[in-house]
């Protein structure tokens, strides 16, 4: 049996070929980004959006210069 691909949000299969989202967790090193072992793909930029969902952060009027 083969290893598929899942939507991290909505475990959709990821068939090959169609198009996807990687998110690499990692640090920023002395040359550049180095990735860690955890990565994530999402099947649209919707699940994106809903597994990192934002909206319970406390948000700050914008500043005036």
């Amino acid at each position: 049996m083969e290893n598929r691909e899942t939507c991290a949000n909505c475990e959709r299969e990821l068939d090959i070929g169609v198009d996807a989202i990687r998110v690499d967790e990692g640090v920023m090193g002395m040359k550049g980004f180095v990735p860690l072992e955890k990565t994530l793909l999402f099947c649209c930029e919707k699940c994106l959006g809903e597994y990192y969902d934002l909206s319970d952060l406390p948000s700050q009027p914008p500043k005036i210069p």
